[in-house]
């Protein structure tokens, strides 16, 4: 077992450690902006629109293109995909477009595919957070991700920076017809495993984290700011948050 300290807290008695992928050791920003560039773009092809309401469409889904960052106040940070699709669905008829949440399924799905093709292109790590896995790693724990996104895209992307040996399993959104909130793709990581709630902390970037490890029964969480939310509105849902994962001391 292992501890886990900062400044101002400290967790003991540690043997499994759940990750999120993305804005928690993937940059996000860079990842999903692209992605929901791509997006709006393919309904502006499908149904007519004008190139005109890129920015906007953009917006709706999160992302400010003029910055070139995830908003933290926007549905990509706060909710799973089916939520976010529910969502996005409501937003597109002030475009004009009354589309079933089967065409929007349909529309992200054939995008994901393309994405895929070359999403290396698109993601770029977070150092602090490798650096604090690899170290994690020789500790002997049991280690996993647990993420919104698919399998096959956390597959490729260790695969691609060959960090297969980082992690002993990772859950993707594919396993559970339950959002990551509820807990249930947590609860399957959880049994994969074979780990026990009370000795596992659960590491994100986003409240969503938080709540997943909760209805998992995990009660330690740490929320890191390398996502979408900065520590300060963090703290308003997690009393253990960091700025990066570099600032955390592991205690073997």
């Amino acid at each position: 077992m292992i501890s886990l300290k900062t400044k101002t807290w400290r967790i003991d008695s540690i043997e499994t450690i759940l990750f999120d992928k993305d804005g928690t050791f993937i940059d996000l920003h860079y990842f999903w902006g692209k992605m929901t560039e791509l997006r709006c773009k393919k309904i502006i092809g499908t149904y007519g629109l004008t190139l005109d309401c890129l920015s906007s469409l953009c917006e709706c889904l999160g992302y400010d293109i003029r910055s070139g960052k995830m908003l933290a106040e926007g549905i990509t940070a706060l909710y799973s995909r089916s939520k976010i699709i529910e969502i996005f669905k409501q937003d597109l008829l002030k475009f004009g477009l009354d589309l079933s949440v089967a065409d929007l399924e349909s529309i992200f799905d054939e995008v994901s595919n393309e994405f895929y093709q070359d999403m290396i292109s698109y993601t770029k790590p977070i150092d602090s957070a490798i650096n604090f896995i690899k170290e994690l790693r020789t500790k002997g724990l049991k280690i996993g991700i647990v993420t919104s996104d698919s399998e096959e895209s956390t597959k490729l992307t260790l695969k691609n920076f060959g960090w297969e040996y980082l992690f002993d399993v990772y859950v993707g959104r594919e396993a559970s017809l339950q959002t990551k909130e509820s807990g249930a793709l947590t609860k399957i990581a959880l049994d994969s495993l074979k780990a026990n709630p009370e000795t596992t902390v659960m590491i994100g970037d986003a409240p969503m984290d938080y709540v997943s490890a909760k209805n998992a029964e995990i009660d330690n969480t740490i929320l890191v700011a390398t996502g979408q939310i900065d520590s300060q509105n963090l703290l308003k849902t997690c009393d253990k948050v960091v700025n990066c994962l570099g600032e955390i001391e592991i205690i073997h």
